[in-house]
Parts: C-alpha cells; structure tokens; sequence
C-alpha cells in the first residue's frame, strides 16, 4: 500500500453531493483525505467548528479521518478501518497543491472568508460533534441567520435559537395586513383630496347655478340667503318656471381666496348670450372638522320694470303674476326683483281696450333692465263707446235749455235787460272729433271740427211785462274736448274740459 503523503496530487473533481441528510445523523462512507503538508481537514462546506475548538484527532488507516462533508466523527466511532478511511474523490479530496478547499457547488472558503451554509442551516458531525472548518475560522450563515448547533445539550454557548421560518398563511396575512393598511392610507388621503373638492367654493356656486337651470328659484334663493317679500311677485317657481332665456348653462372660472372670504368667477350663458359674473361666499365654519364650510353671499338681483299706460281698472301682469298687491313707484309704474330670465309682461283682458304683450328680460345679476311699457289702446267696442259717450255730452248740450249751459262748450250772453225764456239751441253744425292714446289717466278727446250752434227764446221786459222773440245775431261756434277716463258696464267716461 502506498503512503498517503508520496501520492502526486491530484485537481479534485467534484460533483454535485447528494441531498444534505439530517445533521443529526452520523455519516457513513468515504471521508476527505488529508494531504501530507499537514493542514487542517475542512469538510466539504469549509465549515470550521465553532468557537475556536480544536478537532479531534481522528485515526484511522491514513491518519485524520472525517466524515462526509467535513464531519468529525468521536466516541466510539472515532476509529475508522480501512473501508471508511479511504479517500473517495466523489466529495471534496484535498491535495497539497490546492491548499484551498472548495465547497459545495464550486464556492471557496479562502483564507479567513466565511464559508456559507446551504440554505442558511449549519451541519452537525455525528452525533452531534461540530464540523472543523478550514483555519479555525466560525462560518457564517446564509440569508444573516445566526448559527446554532443542535447537540445533546440543545443550544449552547449562548448561541441564539434557530429563527422560525414564516408560514407561508403568516406571509400572507402580513401581506394582507399591509395592503389594508396602504389602502386605507390612500383611501384617506383620497378621501381628503375628495372632501376639499366637495367643500370647495365654486360648488356651492355650482349648486345655486345648477338650481336656476332647473327653475328651482326656491332652491335658489335658499342657497343664497335671499330674502323675498310680499313685493317679489316674481321670486316664485310658478313665476320663474314660466320665464324663458333663463340660465341654461354656465362656466366656472377663477376662484381666489382671501382669508375667510372667496370670489369665483363664472360665464352664465342666457339667452344664447354669454354673462360674466363675480360670486362672493364667506367661510363659516368647518364640516366634519376638517372641511371648510361657504356660504354664498346673496348677489344682488336684476330689476325689471313695468310701465303701464291704462286706466286705473287695468290689471297687468308679468310672468302670468298680476301686480294688484304691488305698489307702484310712480304712477302706473311697477320694479320688481328678478332672476336671470325673459318674463312675459301683458294686460288683463278688457272689452274696451287691449294692450300689446311684451316681454321684459332681467340679465344676469345686478342689473336694471329696459322699462317694459304696456300701453293700451282701444278695441272697436272701445272706440264705440268713446264716440257714444262724447255725441252724448254733444247732445245733452244741445238740448240745454239755458243761454249759458252748466259744463257746455258755448253761451250767449244777454245785454238786454230783458228776461229771456224758452232757450233752444239748434245745431247748425255739429263738431266732429278725434280719441288720442291713452295718457296721463285717459284717452284725449279733441275737437277736429269747430261746432256751430243757434239760439232762439222769448225776451220778457220786466218793467212792462211785455215779450217778444229772441234770437242769437250770429251762430255761436265751440269745440268740443275732454278725457275718457275710463270704462264701466255702461260704456265709457267722458269727462269734457271744463
């Protein structure tokens, strides 16, 4: 048999050993052959027996003798025959010329490095002695696991117990855990981002605009604090409902902030035409603590007015709401509040006269619109009637029986000393006449012809007691004026200039 130290050295081949078996048990089979230069067996992780221990000396038929990869074998088992003590080249043989030992799957344990376990676990000799890692050094575990030893003595030397792998249901139920917890963090974040949007200024601007697109005025002007009396006929649903050119669209534009008080900008469009407008709100306080809270300051409202050229009796109305209640700010002049919209503005109906609807239309906020005037003219009954009334007062002159009739357009004055009695008068020509526009409380009568007029009666002298006939010298000429004031069941009112 040949000495073990005169063998030329060979280049290891190493191969992929089998499966690691339980550290616990001891290893049967070939162990690594130390070479005659005297170093120090390594196993085949280069694993080094902890805390600095010196290996056993093992013996055998070729001197020191390890078990597979690397173990050391005692007790009783310290001696091995020649069938275990041959060198196998299948797991790691050592030579002279490689003082370096290389470990599982090509990795090198050279001078002082760490040789590292698989998988983080560290071998046990058999029963339960150390490995002997290479110069003495104390491996380090994969993955920054600390060694530990299992012995007979469970853990000793102060070393940490071996970690406990997470399961993979606590992998992921940490994992779970987390994704909760970043989904409520973001929910919460988002959650805020949302609330300040809710709560930002122009939504509240957004809900007032959004409440005159539908024609909720009431919603309206609740949102804007408005208040509305008795005299805001057309601060109503039924009124505005019924308007037309309302707001039927808007655009939000600049809002800016200053300190408790905001503006936004917004572009109504009304009517097919574009409106710019300025909002104000005011903070007044916070919503669910954390949200500021506006409150839209009431724009002040457009105004339209009404002008209603007809008699007292005339009953006018704008947006179908008549204006009985309402008190004019002159004579047969109405101003009423609005919101943006085109309002109908007509008469009540009449058999004497009528009036030509019209529209008025308040734009936007803040505004006085164009006077809508309603002026009435006469119906054919209408123009009968005057006509009746005027021949009437014509006639009823015409039969007055005094030289000088009370409320009469004509005289004649008597000179003579005489008493006169038995007055007549006598059309020669009777006047003709024109009905103008209603003004100032009625329709003007004026005279388009000059009237002329007779006068015969009997002449008494008192002193004698004699009589004679009377008579004008010359026709007494008059027009004829006044105003229809009005209508009743009758027909109309004329009432001549005195």
């Amino acid at each position: 048999m040949t000495d073990p130290g005169d063998q030329n050295p060979q280049q290891p081949q190493w191969q992929r050993p089998p499966a690691q078996p339980d550290p616990q048990q001891g290893w049967q089979g070939n162990g690594p052959h130390q070479s005659g230069s005297g170093q120090q067996q390594t196993g085949q992780y280069g694993q080094q027996s902890p805390y600095g221990q010196s290996p056993t000396q093992p013996s055998g038929q070729y001197g020191q003798q390890s078990g597979q990869y690397g173990e050391q074998s005692s007790g009783q088992h310290s001696q091995q025959t020649g069938q275990y003590g041959q060198q196998s080249d299948q797991y790691g043989q050592q030579s002279d010329q490689y003082s370096q030992q290389t470990g599982q799957y090509g990795q090198t344990a050279q001078y002082g490095q760490q040789p590292t376990e698989q998988f983080g676990q560290q071998g046990t000799g058999q029963y339960g002695q150390q490995p002997t890692g290479q110069y003495g050094q104390q491996p380090t575990e994969q993955y920054g696991q600390a060694p530990y030893a299992q012995g007979a003595g469970g853990y000793g030397g102060g070393q940490q117990p071996p970690k406990k792998k997470l399961s993979k249901k606590g992998l992921t139920g940490i994992i779970v855990g987390g994704s909760a917890l970043l989904l409520i963090i973001v929910g919460g974040v988002v959650g805020v981002t949302v609330g300040n949007a809710l709560h930002a200024p122009q939504v509240t601007v957004e809900s007032y605009l959004d409440a005159l697109k539908s024609g909720d005025a009431e919603q309206a002007l609740k949102l804007s604090g408005t208040e509305v009396s008795a005299a805001d006929v057309l601060l109503t649903d039924d009124a505005y409902k019924a308007a037309s050119g309302k707001v039927s669209g808007y655009t939000i534009g600049k809002t800016t902030t200053n300190g408790n008080t905001a503006t936004v900008q917004a572009r109504l469009t009304q009517g097919g035409e574009s409106v710019d407008q300025e909002f104000t709100l005011t903070k007044v306080g916070k919503d669910a603590v954390l949200f500021d809270k506006w409150k839209l300051e009431a724009p002040e409202l457009s105004t339209v007015q009404v002008d209603v050229v007809a008699p007292e009796d005339a009953v006018a109305t704008v947006g179908g709401v008549d204006l009985t209640d309402v008190e004019p700010i002159a004579e047969g002049s109405y101003q009423l509040r609005a919101l943006p919209g085109t309002y109908d503005v007509a008469l009540s109906e009449s058999d004497w006269y009528t009036a030509e609807a019209t529209t008025t239309t308040a734009v936007g906020f803040g505004q006085a619109a164009e006077p809508a005037t309603l002026a009435v003219a006469l119906t054919d009954a209408g123009t009968t009637a005057v006509e009746e009334a005027v021949n009437a007062y014509i006639d009823g002159c015409g039969a007055a029986t005094e030289l000088a009739p009370e409320g009469c357009p004509f005289e004649i004055r008597n000179d003579t000393g005489f008493t006169p009695s038995g007055v007549t008068w006598k059309f020669d020509t009777r006047p003709t006449f024109t009905v103008g526009e209603f003004s100032g409380g009625g329709w003007a009568v004026d005279s388009e012809t000059v009237g002329r007029m007779s006068m015969t009666c009997t002449l008494t002298d008192p002193a004698t007691g004699q009589t004679g006939p009377g008579y004008s010298i010359n026709p007494v000429d008059f027009i004829v004026g006044g105003t229809v004031e009005g209508f009743t069941d009758e027909g109309a009112t004329f009432v001549p200039f005195p």
